[in-house]
């Protein structure tokens, strides 16, 4: 029977209020945020949970080791038998130790130009005179024979001189003479070189 075929004039329960009566389930309009909210709820909230599971749960599941616990260090092992590494070396060889050899002291040079007096002590007659001509002839020019008295007098002629540094030198002249001894005497060479030539050398005649 449709509405306008009641026969009867509407009385108080025919009149219902508009605002008291249920609506339908989708009577209502959402908003946009609630059709979000969920899939964010989704997305944060399954993470944490998985990393609230894994960090107070994570020492307790097995095959962890107390190692991999945050703040701790691990150090390798290393056995107590094993011997240290030994440094590599190159095979150079050693620099060879070299001895340096004592340096010689050079020898005074001969000295021609020295003033030398031979003296004669009991040699043959003029035996001073020939031996500083033998001297001058041997480039001794300053060489020149002398009167007694004799500043000494030894058993061999001998041939005197007046510093270390005349040593070369009244070496020398001995060589000249045939191998005469050589004296250091400043007393006697009187700062030169003196010569006393015995009866060995020249015997008297």
């Amino acid at each position: 029977m449709a509405k306008n075929d009641y026969p009867y004039p509407p009385d108080e329960f025919d009149r219902v209020n508009m605002e008291s009566r249920p609506k339908e389930v989708h009577a209502a309009r959402r908003g946009p945020w609630s059709r979000v909210w969920p899939f964010l709820l989704v997305i944060v909230l399954i993470p944490a949970i998985a990393f609230a599971v894994v960090y107070f749960l994570g020492d307790r599941l097995p095959g962890r080791s107390n190692s991999s616990s945050p703040g701790t260090t691990t150090s390798q092992d290393t056995p107590a038998d094993q011997p240290p590494a030994a440094e590599e070396t190159l095979d150079t060889p050693a620099p060879e130790e070299t001895t340096p050899e004592p340096e010689t002291p050079e020898a005074p040079a001969i000295d021609k130009t020295v003033t030398i007096t031979v003296y004669n002590s009991g040699a043959g007659n003029e035996a001073a005179l020939r031996t500083a001509q033998g001297l001058q002839a041997a480039g001794y020019a300053n060489a020149s024979s002398h009167g007694t008295p004799n500043p000494a007098s030894p058993a061999t002629t001998t041939v005197y001189y007046s510093a270390a540094d005349q040593a070369t030198t009244a070496a020398d002249i001995a060589a000249i003479l045939g191998g005469a001894p050589t004296q250091i005497d400043a007393a006697v060479a009187g700062g030169g070189i003196v010569v006393v030539i015995t009866m060995d050398h020249f015997p008297a005649s």
